[in-house]
């Protein structure tokens, strides 16, 4: 699928999945937007991209724990004026921490998590909506249906984050939104969650880059 003139905005992209789902938009032609919590992280895959044969993709580096409304409104301003448009927004990015009782978790943690998986989430998509809705564009939110206990937060919110995607596709008919739970994969989170696992049976990340970016029109 040629994905030319397509404007992705990716979040977590220095990720496991999001590295693969990067790499795969490039080669179909997307101008990429990545964010990141490290910057030397992302501009080692700008260049890996680059090397690739993509476009030059922008980078944009920001702490989802500690991000606010007004940085997302920030850079939602800052796509405008230099990409002009933006057909995707992929919410890739994810704070597992370590398994736990919940009866065990600091509320440090606690908070940390939902920030990075639920209300960073809320907040990108909400900054973003103008420019969504300009393009009848997509949002593609990624679940976890992993029903294990002593996944403390992060389990909470993966379950927040599916109603959370389901009331923007009620309440929101002007752009397109998507709610990708994929398959166990060989990534950093899932072996924070499930260290004793070997790779038997997990799905590689290109196969499921393939399959996400077939949500997006």
């Amino acid at each position: 699928m040629n994905m030319t003139n397509k404007t992705l905005l990716i979040t977590g992209a220095t990720g496991g999945l999001g590295c693969a789902v990067c790499l795969e938009a490039a080669r179909r032609g997307a101008r990429l937007i990545l964010l990141g919590r490290k910057p030397e992280e992302l501009m080692t895959l700008a260049d890996q991209l680059v090397a690739a044969g993509g476009e030059e993709p922008l980078l944009h580096a920001m702490d989802l724990a500690g991000a606010q409304a007004e940085d997302f409104a920030e850079l939602a301003g800052l796509i405008g004026a230099h990409a002009g448009r933006l057909d995707a927004v992929i919410h890739l990015a994810a704070d597992a921490g370590a398994p736990a009782p919940l009866a065990h978790i600091d509320p440090v943690v606690w908070n940390r998590l939902l920030r990075v998986n639920l209300t960073a989430p809320f907040l990108l998509t909400r900054a973003c909506l103008p420019l969504l809705k300009a393009s009848s564009g997509t949002a593609v939110f990624v679940g976890d249906d992993c029903a294990a206990s002593y996944l403390g937060a992060y389990g909470v919110a993966k379950a927040g984050l599916a109603r959370q995607a389901a009331q923007w596709c009620e309440e929101q008919p002007g752009i397109r939104v998507e709610l990708f739970t994929p398959p166990a994969m060989p990534t950093p989170l899932r072996a924070r969650l499930f260290p004793g696992e070997g790779p038997e049976g997990l799905t590689p990340t290109d196969e499921v880059a393939r399959a996400l970016l077939a949500r997006v029109p």
